[in-house]
């Protein structure tokens, strides 16, 4: 053999170091190109939760290639898991796991059509329903790489969207999406204060609200229907300072009627109600104890058990106004009009506006008042003190036109002065509304 110099050596190890840079750049003959091959390295990942994160679930996902991925979800919901970008699209499956301390004890499903961002939630479960027709389990279970090719996809994730809102409207008091959050592929946090997690509370609510679970409302989807047999959606009113919140009702597939409280300081509140020909409400059971309803259940005043103002045993907790009346902006329109007052579920006397901004009140069978000149007060952030209840009253006015008539309504929340935590009994604290006679 042939023995080689150094200096032969160092010219051999050039030309080599030569020939790569060459062929990395395209010479040394064949196609060209300018860049090198990209990497087929993909992911997917987002965030699994309930109203809150989902931690320690197992993610599954069953893509079209034939491929599979796993993950854990983190202690926030956070997931994430390796792919190419030839396996997409992928149904998911999230099953065991905790949630606000509670095992997780039905999977949930997603999808996703491209590499990036994939939520786990009750929300997409039921978007794999549309997009499947089909309860999500059954089809995560059987779907081959076919079906998967042919039913995710940009435009079918689209129209599952629109039709989650058609969905959604079928609940109590009709959530509807934050404005611009997808599902599927929006970044939230699972947390309180974040619009998307706060939005997976009211569906959770909502749905508990008609009785059913996400397995069942996965199962009615798929079949094309809807969550109820009619929904019914307003604003609830209660104590401390005017709180506010979505609430409604709803006839259930069963034909109950329920009402639904989703009351952000105690919790969810809902019951079993009756109606009248008229459509008001007139009778509710636990936690409420009585009820006025009037013009067909669009404004309402719901009692819990307390002492009453009136010597009575039920307490004025909850007002409600559906979502067709309109604020009143100018309270010249409430000159010169009468209205019936209702406290504690009962009619308790009339409050008359007077053209000098101040109001009389007439208790039931008695005198008038002198005129109160601070329900002006009332109506901004300031409010009106009451000084013999040692209160602050809130209120806000709103209009209805109905049949070419339109009548007013207002809605007073009175609480008592230095409250730091809700108070469900108390005089100090409660709630009365009123109606234009």
């Amino acid at each position: 053999m042939k023995k080689i110099s150094n200096q032969g050596m160092a010219q051999l190890a050039l030309s080599v170091v030569t020939a790569a840079v060459l062929t990395a750049c395209g010479g040394g003959g064949g196609a060209s190109s300018s860049e090198a091959p990209a990497s087929n390295s993909a992911s997917a990942s987002g965030v699994a939760a309930v109203g809150s994160p989902i931690a320690g679930g197992a993610v599954t996902l069953k893509c079209a290639s034939g491929a599979s991925a796993a993950a854990t979800t983190g202690t926030d919901g956070s997931w994430s898991a390796s792919l190419k970008g030839s396996d997409f699209p992928c149904v998911i499956r999230v099953a065991g796991g905790q949630a606000n301390g509670q095992a997780l004890t039905t999977p949930l499903h997603s999808m996703v059509a491209a590499s990036g961002l994939a939520n786990i939630t009750p929300l997409t479960d039921l978007m794999v329903s549309i997009v499947s027709g089909q309860k999500p389990d059954a089809w995560f279970d059987s779907a081959t790489n076919g079906s998967l090719s042919g039913a995710i996809h940009a435009g079918a994730l689209a129209t599952a969207q629109d039709k989650l809102k058609a969905v959604l409207s079928s609940l109590p008091g009709k959530p509807s999406l934050p404005a611009g959050f997808d599902p599927l592929t929006s970044q939230f946090q699972a947390q309180k204060g974040d619009a998307g997690d706060d939005f997976l509370e009211s569906y959770g609510a909502a749905l508990t609200s008609a009785g059913l679970t996400q397995s069942e409302a996965a199962g009615s989807v798929a079949a094309g229907e809807t969550l109820t047999q009619a929904a019914f959606a307003g604003t609830a009113f209660t104590t401390p300072s005017m709180t506010m919140f979505r609430a409604g009702a709803a006839k259930t597939k069963a034909g109950d009627f329920v009402l639904s409280m989703p009351d952000p300081q105690r919790g969810l509140l809902t019951s079993k109600a009756s109606l009248d020909m008229d459509g008001n409400v007139n009778q509710v059971g636990l936690p409420f104890v009585a009820v006025t309803s009037l013009l067909g259940n669009r404004i309402a005043q719901y009692c819990t058990p307390g002492a009453g103002a009136f010597g009575s045993s039920q307490h004025g907790q909850y007002a409600y106004l559906s979502e067709d009346w309109v604020p009143v902006t100018n309270t010249s329109e409430l000159h010169g009009k009468v209205f019936n007052e209702y406290e504690d579920c009962s009619a308790t006397g009339t409050l008359e506006f007077r053209a000098d901004d101040s109001v009389v009140f007439t208790e039931n069978g008695g005198v008038p008042d002198a005129p109160n000149f601070g329900f002006s007060k009332a109506l901004t952030g300031e409010g009106m003190e009451d000084i013999a209840e040692n209160s602050i009253t809130h209120a806000k006015v709103y209009k209805i036109t109905l049949d070419g008539k339109t009548t007013y309504a207002y809605v007073g929340v009175s609480t008592q002065k230095g409250l730091t935590t809700p108070v469900i009994d108390g005089k100090a604290n409660y709630v009365t509304i009123g109606i234009s006679q």
